[in-house]
């Protein structure tokens, strides 16, 4: 039987369960194909049903870059294609990324400015489909805001919505969210009683997390308060404290860092102030139980030269961390990967690249675009 005979309820089953970046390879096949690829029901049952095939990307002024790593090349790592976000209104301006952020759906939220730094736009943007929102800035000068990105589920259409969280670093009001569906920013009318720190924010199923503390004056170089997580929950609006595997003093670490585990745990790398040793933790399941539990699942020792400001990534099944950082003084990114072997693979790029990797998962997520 060709595949044009299939009944629609069954290809719909065969292609709901390939991978999103094959199925975009197949879209231009026929009209029904490329129908269920925009199709919002098809997209939510794709997401549930498709086999994960991630991405490890580098953010680059102009976009990311896609790369490959094995330990057995002499270069560890390859590039292996380019993601650009493109100017709706001129299909060859790119736009400079100043600042992402991720999802966890496969949808990024982008800061991005043009070489003067006087015009700034937000963007959710969905690199598989290339799909786009452009959000109506709140200040001319967006790189002075942190940002974040996270999901919860409508009661009225149950549907997965997502929404937009932003804090200002000086002045009143501190926070303000945009709903995507609504395309409307409001004040958020929220206590966080600690100090945060926003940089550095990584989101996983739906809730964003940062380190904190809970002095806060962030002019005091010295403190005793232990370091712990906060998460914010879209669907409350609101913040919770979670634990560290030990809660030692904020300035008792040299290195602390955030990551994300295969969309399904949450990682940190530790190194404290008196050893080069770095620890690297990783949770259970999010969401399977209440009670978040820590395992450390490697140790690694640093180069002094590479001890701080470090981005993460572990890969549990290869068993391989890849750290990213910049090497301020010759204006390169450096990437070091450690490996089962214990051997260190380094790695120097342009100042092109900016220390930020991003285990990027496809998918044909859609992006509520509303009355603009």
């Amino acid at each position: 039987m060709m595949m044009p005979e299939l009944p629609e309820d069954l290809l719909e089953e065969i292609l709901c369960r390939v991978p999103a970046t094959s199925l975009k390879r197949l879209r231009c096949t026929c009209k029904l194909w490329n129908r269920l690829f925009n199709d919002k029901r098809f997209a939510r049952k794709h997401f549930r049903k498709a086999p994960r095939q991630s991405l490890i990307l580098m953010l680059k002024n102009l976009g990311f870059s896609s790369m490959s790593f094995n330990l057995h090349r002499v270069s560890p790592i390859e590039i292996i294609g380019e993601l650009n976000l493109i100017d709706p209104h001129s299909s060859s301006y790119l736009f400079k990324i100043y600042q992402s952020y991720h999802s966890s759906d496969g949808l990024l939220l982008c800061v991005c400015v043009d070489n003067k730094m006087d015009d700034t736009r937000l963007v959710v943007w969905n690199p598989c489909t290339g799909q786009t929102k452009w959000i109506q800035q709140i200040n001319r000068y967006m790189p002075s805001y942190t940002f974040a990105i996270g999901s919860y589920q409508d009661n009225k259409s149950g549907n997965k919505s997502y929404k937009i969280l932003s804090r200002r670093s000086y002045g009143e009001p501190e926070f303000e969210i945009y709903e995507i569906d609504s395309n409307s920013w409001r004040i958020l009318d929220v206590n966080v009683d600690c100090n945060v720190m926003y940089i550095g924010n990584v989101t996983l199923k739906g809730k964003t997390y940062w380190f904190a503390r809970d002095e806060k004056d962030l002019r005091v170089y010295w403190t005793t308060a232990p370091l712990f997580l906060i998460c914010f929950d879209y669907t409350t609006e609101r913040f919770e404290r979670l634990c560290l595997p030990y809660p030692y003093p904020y300035h008792g670490y040299r290195n602390k860092s955030l990551s994300v585990v295969r969309e399904e745990k949450l990682s940190v790398l530790l190194q404290r102030t008196i050893t080069s040793k770095t620890e690297i933790w990783v949770t259970n399941k999010i969401g399977e139980t209440k009670v978040l539990s820590w395992i450390k699942v490697l140790t690694v020792d640093l180069k002094p030269e590479l001890r701080v400001g470090i981005k993460f990534l572990l890969d549990e099944e290869k068993k391989f961390l890849v750290c990213i950082q910049n090497n301020g003084y010759k204006s390169q990114t450096i990437v070091c990967i450690f490996g089962e072997d214990k051997k260190v693979r380094e790695v120097a790029f342009g100042d092109e690249f900016k220390p930020f990797l991003l285990n990027y998962v496809p998918s044909l997520t859609q992006i509520q675009q509303g009355d603009d």
